[in-house]
């Protein structure tokens, strides 16, 4: 099944009443279409000429918290999109929101605009983590929201992050199980970086926070994205998406920044279900053997798999094979005579 267009509309920190120690949203959405004034139907009129051959559209209102916007400002935005959404052009809209947001009054009034996802900004199920962060919600508002997504039909999506202040991998990993148990219908997890201008800033620059490296970064949400996976739910993004502003050394002062982020957990996770295979083989000779959509997990970021296996394996050489009829994300590996 293709996956649909996403139109992506930003709308900077409107609607939070927080500032949360890691965020500096003006900074992140800086390089994006900001169209919360008069370029949205100019955004949507771009993205619809590049549609393709995909046959769902959906608009999206991220980059802010969107039930918290004033009644009238959400039909106003929403009214907006009502055109296309009749035409037939976009066939759903989607948001991302507090949790404490999520109100029956907040969803009566967007349901019958078409609001069909909903990604909740989670990021912790620990109470004293989202104390710390100043998230000003709670691990409840979040079950209830998830519950009232359910009851009225929408899809729930989930964003959580990893590396907060005061968290560890131990709690980080018990909120992917929390969350996982609620039967989302996606997955975004993020790794904290820190960004100029943030109160997470302060702190670094204190002294008083250390931030994952990449490596701590890649292992917890590669075990963050194997708790998810295991209940079947999709992790559709890990880490930020690239940019100019996230090379620029000046706004991202700290943080496990890296431009493939998903694809180095994608290569951790298959370099462990390798190795789970070849601690069974005896023979000093391995065949591995993948889909060719996944070579390149399978090698790692400029090879460092191979390597990799070469170290933890000294006695034992390794070829490569590719197999269509092996399913993508998975490796196989044989003893070799």
């Amino acid at each position: 099944m293709t996956a649909p267009l996403v139109i992506p509309c930003f709308i900077p920190h409107r609607g939070c009443p927080h500032q949360c120690v890691f965020c500096n949203q003006s900074i992140i959405t800086s390089e994006s279409p900001a169209v919360y004034c008069n370029d949205l139907e100019r955004v949507i009129e771009k993205y619809l000429a590049f549609k393709g051959n995909r046959s769902r559209v959906e608009l999206a209102f991220f980059g802010g918290n969107f039930l918290g916007l004033p009644v009238h400002e959400i039909k106003h935005l929403l009214g907006r999109v009502a055109p296309y959404i009749e035409k037939g052009v976009i066939h759903g809209i989607r948001c991302s929101t507090r949790p404490d947001t999520v109100t029956e009054e907040s969803l009566a009034l967007a349901a019958p605009f078409g609001l069909g996802l909903v990604e909740l900004g989670v990021q912790s199920m620990d109470d004293k983590v989202l104390e710390l962060a100043g998230r000003g919600h709670t691990r409840e508002d979040t079950l209830l929201a998830v519950k009232r997504l359910k009851d009225v039909g929408m899809q729930v999506g989930i964003q959580v992050m990893a590396g907060l202040p005061g968290d560890s991998a131990e709690s980080a990993l018990g909120s992917a199980r929390e969350l996982a148990a609620l039967k989302p219908d996606l997955v975004r997890i993020y790794p904290v970086l820190v960004l100029a201008g943030s109160r997470l800033a302060r702190w670094y620059e204190a002294g008083q926070y250390a931030p994952l490296t990449l490596d701590q970064a890649v292992d917890q949400v590669r075990d963050m994205a194997k708790v998810f996976g295991s209940a079947g739910v999709p992790v559709v993004r890990m880490g930020l998406q690239a940019s100019e502003m996230m090379e620029d050394e000046s706004r991202v002062l700290a943080g496990p920044w890296h431009p493939a982020f998903g694809h180095l957990v994608f290569s951790a996770l298959m370099f462990e279900q390798a190795c789970g295979q070849i601690d069974c083989l005896e023979t000093g000779r391995v065949l591995l053997t993948v889909n060719p959509k996944s070579i390149s997990r399978l090698q790692g970021d400029k090879k460092t798999n191979l390597e990799k296996f070469r170290r933890r394996y000294p006695g034992k050489t390794f070829s490569i094979k590719t197999c269509s009829d092996l399913p993508p994300g998975q490796v196989r590996a044989t003893a070799l005579p």
